[in-house]
C-alpha cells in the first residue's frame, strides 16, 4: 500500500527537533495547511513539495512520486469499492455463529 508523503515529512521533522508550527513558518503557509498534508488529509502540492526539498532538503521528485502513488491506489480502491454489490441477507439468529464465521471470513458488516 503507498505511503501519503506526509507520512515521509513526519518522522523527519521529529527527527530534526521541528515542531510542526515552526516548519510551517519556514515554508510561508498556514499550520493548519501543513497538518492537514501532513496527516494524509491533503495532497502535497508541487509547489509544497519544493518548499519542503529547499527548507529540509528532502527530495521534491520522491515526495511527488509518493503522492502519485498513494492518489493512484487510492482511486483503485475507490474504484474497487464501486464494484462490490450490497446484499442483505436474514439468517436465523440460531446460526449467529455461522453469521460471525461469514463476516470474519468476507469482510462483512453484520447488524444485529
Amino acid at each position: 500500500m503507498a505511503v501519503h508523503p506526509g507520512m515521509m515529512v513526519k518522522p523527519e521533522l521529529k527527527e530534526r527537533g521541528i515542531s510542526q508550527k515552526d516548519f510551517a513558518k519556514m515554508l510561508g503557509i498556514q499550520a493548519s495547511h501543513l497538518s492537514e498534508v501532513l496527516n494524509g488529509k491533503r495532497a502535497l502540492t508541487t509547489d509544497l513539495a519544493m518548499k519542503i526539498e529547499d527548507t529540509i532538503g528532502l527530495p521534491a521528485k520522491a515526495l511527488l512520486s509518493a503522492q502519485t502513488q498513494y492518489d493512484l491506489e487510492s482511486a483503485k480502491a475507490i474504484s474497487e469499492d464501486k464494484q462490490h454489490e450490497t446484499v442483505a441477507l436474514t439468517i436465523p439468529i440460531q446460526d449467529v455463529n455461522l453469521l460471525r464465521e461469514i463476516v470474519r471470513r468476507f469482510g462483512w458488516v453484520c447488524v444485529f
